[in-house]
């Protein structure tokens, strides 16, 4: 609504100066000052205008570097951030690694030290696959019908 009345004004300015121009070359003293004061007034207001467009520009401009720098220094953070929670899970993964190998250097001392004791260890038995496990559920159980301890049933 201000630019509408902006623009009205400048144009009724800019029609009263363009009609009185034919008339500067017939008229007296105090229509020439009149119609100069007239075209000074204009010439500031279009000058002030134009400064204005030119600064909102600037501050566009300004508004649109800013936030792009802004969008650059949280893209930046947020890498910082990500590398961090990285590194930091890559260190624990390496503090577990030798926590698995330190136990697992345990346990072969100490099957070594059962070996040398005359103790036998049996390793534990591997899962069976897949397919023992499917052959081995097909097979029908056997269920006891005897009750040992707790009376007939």
């Amino acid at each position: 609504m201000m630019n509408l009345k902006k623009a009205i004004a400048g144009t009724l300015m800019a029609a009263t100066l363009t009609t009185g121009m034919p008339l500067v070359a017939y008229a007296d003293g105090a229509a020439s000052t009149r119609n100069i004061i007239l075209g000074g007034a204009l010439a500031t207001y279009l000058i002030i205008q134009h400064n204005r467009k030119v600064h909102e520009k600037y501050a566009e401009d300004a508004r649109n570097e800013a936030a792009a720098n802004a969008r650059a220094d949280n893209a930046s953070a947020a890498y910082a951030s990500e590398k961090r929670a990285y590194e930091a899970q890559v260190a624990a993964n390496a503090d577990l690694k030798r926590e698995v190998a330190y136990q697992h250097n345990v346990v072969v001392q100490q099957q070594k030290q059962l070996a040398a004791s005359g103790i036998s260890f049996v390793a534990p038995a591997q899962k069976p696959s897949v397919k023992a496990r499917v052959a081995s559920a097909a097979r029908p159980q056997q269920v006891a019908l005897v009750s040992y301890g707790w009376g007939q049933i």
